[in-house]
Parts: C-alpha cells; sequence; structure tokens
C-alpha cells in the first residue's frame, strides 16, 4: 500500500479531502514523499500535528512536472539536476524544498519576458519583431495624441486648466482637497451672467504648438522599462532620444540582444543542473555546441546570398572573402604563432627574460570539482563571464602596480576554460632578469589575495592551485612551443592531434571551446606592450602587387621624405613577415602609442550620392556624412598615418578597392544599386518652396512641452477618451478569447508555442473594472 493510501487512516473525511486537495492531488509527483513525511509525523504527535507540519512545509511548494513540461528541450538535464540538488540535503523534505526552489529560480531566469529561452530561433526573430513593433507603436500613438493637441490648439478648444491650490495633510486629505477645488472650480465652458463682461470671464493666452520631440521622450521611458523587464541594459541615457530609439525601434537590436541572453542563462542553467565537466559536456554543454552549429550555419548562408564588387568588376561572395580574411582559423593561428615566436626574437636580443603565468579563480567561480566531478558546495551560482572580470580585476591591480615600480612586461594573454567552463589565464611574459623576482611576487600577491585559506592542503602545505609561474627554458624548447597547444586548442586544434589535459581529442575539444567563448563574450588572445596589429595588417596591403599604386600616391600627395622612408622600412619587415623587425621599428616593447611612428588613418565616411530629399522618411539630408543603421556617422581605417622625428605626418592610402555589397539574388532579377532610391517613391506635397526639415527643440522648450503634454493628457476630458479606448480593447480582446477557446485548433497553436495556456471559459467580468460590470 502507497503512504499516499496510508493516509487516509488519519483524520476525517474533511481532513482526507484537504490533503488530497491541497497538497498530494496538486503535488502528484511529491505526493509519496510528502506522504511519507506526514505519516512520520502523525504517528508520534496526530493528525493536527501531521497538517501543520504539511501546510508549513509543503504550502509554497510547486509541481515540477509543470517546469519540466515548460522547458521540454532540457527537461530531462533539469531532472537530473534537481534530483542531485535533493540528495545533497540532509533530510528528504530539505532536498525537496531546495530542489524546488531551484525549479522556481530556474523558471523564472529562463523565461525572457514572455519569451522561453528554449524555444528555436524562428520564435526568438518573431518575439524580437512584436517588441520592436510594439515600441514604434507606442510611439505612433503618442504622435497621434500631439497631433489631436496641436489641432484643438488650433482650434481654441484647448480645456483652460484648473487653477492650482495648496493641499496639505495626509494623501487621502489632500485628494479630497483637491476634488473640492475642482468642483468650486467654474466651468471655462459654462457662459457668464448677463451682468458680467465676456471678456472680463475669458482671457486669451497663448498656447504654443507641440513638437515631435514630446512622443520620443515620453516613448522613451516605456521603450527603456520594456528592455529592462527583459533583462536588456537598455541605450545609454547620454545619447540623444532619436539614437535610443532607432536601436529600441530595431528588430535586429532586439534579436542581439535577446539571443546574448538566452545563449547565457541557458549555458548557466546546464552548468547548475551539472551537465558541464568532463564526464558530461566538457567545456560547455551539448545544446549550446548545436545551438553555436546553428548560428555558424545560418551566418554562412547569408555571406553565400551576398557578393561584393570593386571598381574593377571583380565580383567575391562574401563567404570567399571571409575565407582569405582571419575568419580563417588558420589563417588566425599563422599570425598568432608569428607574433609569438618573434616577439621572444626580439625579446631574446634585448637580453630579456620570459616567465610563463597560470591565473586560476577561486574556489566559488567552480560548480564541480576538478577531479571526481562532484558538485562544489562553495559555489556560489557565479558565472564564466563573472570569473573573466574577476581575473581582469586582478590583472588590472598588479599592472596598476607594476607600472607605479616602474616594471615594465610585455607578451600575450591566452584564456581558456576549465571543463566545467570556468576560465583561467595564460601569461607569457617578457621582462628584464632584475624584474622577475617582484613582478612574481606581485601577480602572487593579486592572484591569492582572495580566500588564501583555500590554498592549504591537509598536509598544511600551500599549493599552486591558484597561481603558477615557470621560467622559460631554452634548452627545453622555445616560449612559442610553450602556448602552441594552447593557441592550437583555442582556435581549431588541426595542429595537434593528441588529447587536451582532460583525455579530449583537440579537434573536438576546440569547437566546443570556441562555442563558450562566444556564448560568454570572452577574449581569448590579447597581446599586451606591442604596437598595433592593425597597423601591420594595413602595410601589409601595400604589396608588391600595389607598389605602382603606392608610386603614384606618393607623386600625388608628396610625403615628407623621412616618412616615406619610415614607411618604406616598415612595409618591408611586414611584407617579408619580420615581426621582431616590425617590432623594433615600432619603436620596441612597451611604446607609448603616441610615440609610435605609424598609427591608423580613421575617417568619416561620406556619402555624395545620396538624395538631398528622401522620399521614404520625408527628410531632408542636410550632410553628406554617411550614417549608419541607428543614425551613428560612420568612420572607417582608410590607411596609415606616418610620422617624422618632429612629428609632421603624412598619410597613405591602403584601402584601394572600393567594394559595394549586394544581393546575388537582387543581380540575378537584373537591379543593382540600394538605399533610399529603391524605396517607393511617395509624393508629399506638391508645392514648392516649403521646409520640411524635422525641427529638434532646444531641451529646455522641449522639457517645457513636455511637462505641457503630461497635464493634458492627465485633463479630465482626455482621460475619457483614453479609458473609453481602453474599454473598446478589452471588449476586443475578450472576443478574441472566446473565439480562440471554442476553436480546437487554435487552441493547440497558441498552447504550443507557450503564448496561452487553455483555461476554463473566463468571466466577462475578469476583464473590466467593478464599476464596468
Amino acid at each position: 500500500m502507497s503512504a499516499v493510501e496510508q493516509t487516509l487512516e488519519y483524520g476525517t473525511a474533511d481532513c482526507q479531502r484537504w490533503r488530497n486537495a491541497e497538497f498530494f492531488g496538486r503535488l502528484p509527483s511529491l505526493a509519496e514523499d510528502l506522504a511519507r513525511g506526514f505519516l512520520h509525523v502523525a504517528k508520534r504527535h496526530g493528525n493536527a500535528a501531521g497538517n501543520r507540519w504539511l501546510r508549513r512545509q509543503a504550502g509554497d511548494l510547486i509541481e515540477p512536472s509543470r517546469i519540466l513540461e515548460r522547458f521540454r528541450p532540457i527537461a530531462s538535464d533539469l531532472e537530473r539536476g534537481a534530483a542531485a540538488i535533493k540528495q545533497r540535503e540532509k533530510t528528504t523534505i530539505e532536498g525537496i524544498r531546495s530542489a524546488n526552489a531551484w525549479l522556481i529560480e530556474v523558471e523564472r531566469r529562463l523565461v525572457v519576458g514572455s519569451l522561453n529561452a528554449t524555444h528555436d530561433d524562428d520564435v526568438l526573430v518573431t518575439y524580437a519583431e512584436t517588441q520592436a513593433r510594439a515600441i514604434e507603436k507606442d510611439r505612433d500613438q503618442f504622435i497621434g495624441n500631439i497631433s489631436i493637441y496641436n489641432r484643438r490648439r488650433h482650434n481654441g478648444l484647448l480645456p483652460v486648466p484648473v487653477p492650482s491650490c495648496e493641499l496639505r495633510g495626509p494623501l487621502s486629505k489632500r485628494m479630497r482637497q483637491w476634488q473640492d477645488h475642482v468642483a468650486d472650480s467654474r466651468n471655462p465652458l459654462t457662459a457668464p451672467d448677463r451682468c458680467v463682461p465676456l471678456m472680463a470671464v475669458f482671457r486669451f493666452t497663448y498656447q504654443p504648438p507641440m513638437s515631435l520631440g514630446v512622443a520620443t521622450e515620453m516613448a522613451l521611458v516605456s521603450a527603456r522599462k520594456r528592455a529592462r523587464l527583459h533583462g536588456i541594459a537598455p541605450p545609454p541615457l547620454s545619447w540623444s532620444g532619436e539614437r535610443q530609439m532607432a536601436r529600441l525601434c530595431d528588430g535586429l537590436w532586439w534579436r542581439r540582444q535577446l539571443r546574448r541572453i538566452c545563449g547565457r542563462r541557458l549555458e548557466q542553467v546546464q552548468r547548475e543542473a551539472h551537465r558541464v565537466h568532463k564526464r558530461a559536456g566538457i567545456y560547455c554543454s551539448n545544446l549550446t555546441l548545436e545551438r553555436r552549429d546553428q548560428q555558424k550555419t545560418r551566418n554562412r548562408a547569408l555571406l553565400e546570398t551576398l557578393e561584393a564588387i570593386n571598381q574593377d568588376g571583380q565580383t567575391y561572395t562574401l563567404a570567399e572573402l571571409a575565407e582569405l580574411g582571419l575568419a580563417n582559423a588558420d589563417h588566425r593561428r599563422a599570425e598568432l604563432m608569428l607574433r609569438i615566436r618573434d616577439t621572444e626574437v626580439e625579446s631574446r636580443r634585448l637580453g630579456h627574460l620570459g616567465m610563463f603565468y597560470t591565473l586560476t579563480t577561486p574556489s566559488r567561480f567552480h560548480p564541480v570539482h576538478s577531479r571526481h566531478c562532484r558538485r562544489n558546495r562553495r559555489y556560489d551560482g557565479s558565472t564564466p563571464r563573472e570569473a573573466q572580470q574577476h581575473l581582469q580585476q586582478v590583472w588590472a591591480k598588479a599592472r596598476a602596480k607594476l607600472a607605479r615600480e616602474k616594471l615594465a612586461v610585455y607578451g600575450i594573454r591566452v584564456v581558456e576554460p576549465h571543463h566545467d567552463g570556468t576560465p583561467h589565464w595564460h601569461l607569457l611574459l617578457w621582462m628584464k632578469p632584475e624584474a622577475e623576482r617582484r613582478v612574481t611576487e606581485v601577480l602572487r600577491e593579486y592572484a591569492e589575495a582572495e580566500s588564501p585559506e583555500e590554498l592549504i592542503d591537509r598536509r598544511g602545505q600551500k599549493t599552486s592551485a591558484r597561481f603558477k609561474a615557470v621560467k622559460i627554458d631554452h634548452s627545453r624548447g622555445t616560449a612559442a612551443g610553450y602556448v602552441a597547444k594552447y593557441i592550437s586548442k583555442n582556435i581549431n586544434g588541426q595542429q595537434f592531434m593528441d588529447a587536451d589535459c582532460y583525455g579530449q581529442e583537440m579537434t573536438s575539444s576546440a569547437p566546443r571551446i570556441e562555442a563558450w567563448a562566444a556564448v560568454w563574450g570572452i577574449r581569448q588572445f590579447q597581446f599586451v606592450g606591442l604596437p598595433s596589429v592593425t597597423v601591420w595588417r594595413e602595410v601589409r596591403r601595400l604589396n608588391e602587387r600595389q607598389a605602382e599604386q603606392l608610386r603614384l600616391w606618393e607623386e600625388a600627395t608628396r610625403p615628407i621624405p623621412k616618412a616615406a622612408r619610415r614607411l618604406h622600412e616598415i612595409r618591408k619587415a611586414a611584407n617579408a613577415g619580420q615581426w621582431d623587425l616590425f617590432l623594433r621599428l615600432m619603436g620596441g616593447p612597451n611604446c607609448p602609442r603616441i610615440d609610435q611612428p605609424i598609427k591608423p588613418w580613421i575617417v568619416t565616411r561620406m556619402d555624395t550620392g545620396r538624395e538631398e530629399f528622401s522620399h521614404s522618411t520625408g527628410e531632408v539630408n542636410t550632410g553628406i556624412e554617411m550614417r549608419g543603421r541607428y543614425g551613428e556617422t560612420v568612420k572607417a581605417t582608410v590607411g596609415l598615418v606616418v610620422k617624422d622625428d618632429r612629428g609632421d605626418a603624412s598619410e597613405y592610402l591602403t584601402r584601394l578597392y572600393r567594394w559595394e555589397i549586394r544581393s546575388r539574388n537582387q543581380r540575378a532579377a537584373g537591379r543593382f544599386g540600394g538605399g533610399e532610391a529603391d524605396d517607393a517613391w511617395t509624393c508629399v506635397n506638391n508645392c514648392t518652396g516649403v521646409d520640411v526639415t524635422p525641427r529638434t527643440p532646444p531641451p529646455e522648450v522641449l522639457a517645457e512641452q513636455l511637462e505641457r503634454f503630461k497635464k493634458w493628457r492627465a485633463s479630465e476630458v482626455q482621460r475619457a477618451e483614453m479609458e473609453s479606448a481602453d474599454i473598446e480593447a478589452r471588449y476586443a480582446r475578450a472576443a478574441a478569447l472566446r473565439l480562440a477557446q471554442h476553436d480546437p485548433t487554435a487552441r493547440r497553436v497558441l498552447a504550443e508555442r507557450g503564448q496561452y495556456i487553455p483555461a476554463p471559459e473566463p468571466e466577462w467580468e475578469e476583464y473590466f473594472p467593478p464599476e464596468l460590470q
């Protein structure tokens, strides 16, 4: 006989029905455990004590199967994680409550707004477009209200504001005082007595018109709130309202933000569910790896549909051009290894010492133990991104202290994950031999500052779990050899066929590490104290095939002779692949950027072909600066700025081709060009000489208009109209809900999408306030 059946022996029929309705029937998957707990208490202290125990322990529990059904793609992982949490506690009821609390927290995190984070990408795209359209609709409503205000102002129909009065006392008393004041005030539409002259009552007050900037400011309040409700950081307040609204009304912006948030929350839930370690999904979960593969497939398909054409008529797909650049893993690895190897060559020429440091995070960042993959009780729920920020703070403090003590270091930083997804750093640094001892002390001091008691083993000996320093021994190998395996492991793993430190093949580990870095937004490689790699890449554009164009450029611009000689020396070293010579000519290690002879030439892009008047937006384009999607000025690197010894500069153009991006389907259809010329032409005004340039009022005028608009919306007439519109909208929603409930197909589709859970027939009273029922 089950424990639930044994509870029927205790209490009256009402007690039994109460237990079944409130606990056993509501929590079927927990019924047996709760019944055993009730029996344990009731046998010793009676039926009433058992009922009190049930009310106290299970009153706030929820049914786990409901959450598992809601997040079906990861239901097995959630179930396994909840079972592990349950087993970790001392008693069964404590385990049930801990697992239940974790499932409730998981449900809160995996529901972004009203979007289920486990749904496929098509649902996410549709949801992002819906949010953008909702914000744009709110702004359109405010624009409509402003047009109503301006039209009523023009016709002299604006209500006269109620004169202000002094209100005192608590809120309820002040509310009654204000109601009495409004009731006693004269209605401006009531005709005066015959003995009172008309002009003695009515006073003409000029009401200035209201600009559309008020609509932007009003819509921004609700738009920023909508973004924060989804866990998205809204654009900075220092930006103009137009720039903020351009992002908040864009479905692509919402899509990027939602993909990032959903991916990170899903991965963190997988880590908490004990599905990211060397015995399950090493470095990242299988779900994140699958989502990353789908993203790469989408990106590849998009690049295949776009092509670039230059002024010489050469046409390539963007996928082909991507394979020629650093998007190619082999090219990226080759450049990294070249820079590391030649930096070591230059350091040996200078007589500097190489050190290899490893920095790891405290135990609170690790969800599992490294040896047996069991849960770590010290884990506080931190994400890999928070662990990366901790290591960045450690490095920032150490670097600042080294700078104060005039100890210069240079090299590379490599970030890779532990088997549980927690990042750790490998630092390959060069320095003067006499500075090695102090540099190591400073790094060790900051790396071991937090929780130093964790570094003592059972024997009382200090371990190197948090910080490890190894001196580069050139008799055993080069510094490039020390990091070659780490570089390959974090890119594609094709150069090493052996296994990593966890016994995983490098070719299978590399995609998981790449997916881990992508989902958490962690930069894997960063050089310290070395010249700009942008200069290196721009100089290498001027290879032997561009020699004639370079000669023609110098004849046309006549650069400073010494600056020209510097460029040719650096160009020769870069095209020969001599990073050590390039480093020397750029001023050597730790040379400040301001003292380096070459820097990138960044200019504002111009769009001289843009029409003066946009028929798609109705705006007049007053400048020729190229604008981005969100209205910001577009800047780009076009070449190099070379300085001589006196600081005089000469510019060199390195971007010799002008590329136009177009769709391959567009070319097949015989259409070329793009932009505003492709928009549908709509006649805005047939008159001539009319200035239709949108005007943005000054901040103080906009603030005054905003305050006036709020007061007008709070007036009795306008509030009554808004309430009428709200009632009509409620009637429409209720009617649509009734139709959906009577249509089995619509009910099933809505339930599958997670937009509507079938419920009993709603009563009309649920949709209306009491005064309207």
